[in-house]
């Protein structure tokens, strides 16, 4: 590879959140550094997830709150007023994201162009790219890397670009939590929205046919500390007649990727573990309704998804999916539940588990 730009002193890379876009930036990331060796980089990032990438190597995590307020912003400005973030990319086209871009003192600040910005997004940068259309997520971001790089040949995404490193003491914490068996099936039931999350009898009918064609695999429940998640993760251990392990809020980020990267496989909606397992080399089973897996599936795994976007455009929608912006979520709540058991069931099998 090769660009046509000089080496900066420092770039900043600006992704505040969530769980599967910092994920999926990983390899953008990586190009960056392979472009730049000498420059340092920085990486903003909300503070309740920073600890994901402290061991990706290649960048210096800075963590931030996340600005709430007026007062919040004002006092962000303050702290940067005598700092400079050099070369400042925002990979992240929210509000909230573009606020600071335009608060924080930087060399030259990069960003999209159509068709991905939004909020107003170009209007903060200095150069804002146009990008192809109809990318899958982690190729936006890697076409803004190769972009500021002035990299115009095609370079192939491997799966090491996409892979998280994990600290030997969460992996010694999950070999502890799993030692009992040596093969495993994890369920993340919940998305972070409800049109995402498929209906708790639908895990329980899974879990108890999973029991009977996978006797030797035990069951763990997988998810984050909201009062919601953890009401999920007990309504479905009380409905089953098979014992599982229900770890739902009970481990940290970096504990929740140790287990991923241990168990056999995950089934997931889409959310941030189901990228956190495809992160960990673990095969995933995608549950895809409301959103094309096409754009914000799995990468390098979107076979393995469960996609009926189509059939929920179609059906609520009243649009085929193509007439629909590549982007959109289908509002509907009852989309997911069209997604049959058998549906997943026949997908895992076809993984040789």
């Amino acid at each position: 590879m090769s660009n046509n730009k000089t080496h900066p002193d420092k770039i900043t890379i600006l992704r505040l959140s969530a769980i599967g876009d910092v994920l999926m930036l990983l390899p953008a990331v990586r190009l960056l550094k392979r472009q730049f060796p000498d420059t340092q980089i920085d990486w903003l990032i909300d503070q309740p997830i920073a600890s994901l990438i402290s061991e990706v190597s290649e960048v210096n995590v800075v963590a931030i709150d996340k600005p709430r307020s007026f007062s919040d912003y004002r006092q962000l400005r303050k702290q940067w007023r005598n700092k400079n973030t050099g070369q400042l990319i925002s990979f992240q086209t929210s509000f909230v994201s573009n606020m600071l871009m335009a608060l924080l003192p930087a060399d030259h600040k990069t960003g999209f162009g159509a068709p991905y910005s939004r909020e107003g997004h170009h209007l903060f940068t200095d150069t804002a790219y146009d990008l192809p259309p109809q990318l899958h997520q982690v190729e936006i971001f890697f076409a803004l890397a190769k972009k500021f790089s002035g990299i115009t040949e095609d370079i192939t995404i491997s799966a090491s670009d996409l892979s998280l490193p994990i600290h030997a003491n969460d992996k010694a914490w999950a070999t502890e939590q799993l030692q009992s068996h040596t093969k495993w099936i994890a369920i993340n039931p919940m998305a972070s929205t409800q049109e995402k999350t498929w209906p708790a009898e639908s895990y329980i009918g899974l879990i108890q046919e999973l029991n009977n064609r996978y006797p030797r695999h035990q069951i763990a429940l997988t998810g984050g500390p909201s009062a919601k998640e953890v009401e999920l993760g007990l309504y479905i251990q009380s409905q089953l007649s098979i014992p599982c392990l229900n770890l739902i809020g009970q481990t940290s980020l970096n504990q929740l990727a140790a287990i991923l990267n241990q168990v056999n496989l995950l089934v997931s909606p889409d959310t941030g573990p189901l990228h956190l397992a495809n992160a960990v080399a673990t095969p995933v089973v995608g549950l895809y309704a409301v959103t094309r897996p096409e754009y914000i599936g799995p990468y390098n795994q979107l076979q393995n998804c469960i996609n009926i976007y189509a059939q929920s455009a179609q059906t609520f929608m009243h649009k085929s999916a193509e007439k629909l912006p590549w982007q959109k979520k289908i509002s509907s709540l009852e989309a997911i539940k069209l997604i049959s058991v058998e549906q997943v069931l026949n997908k895992i099998d076809t993984l040789n588990l």
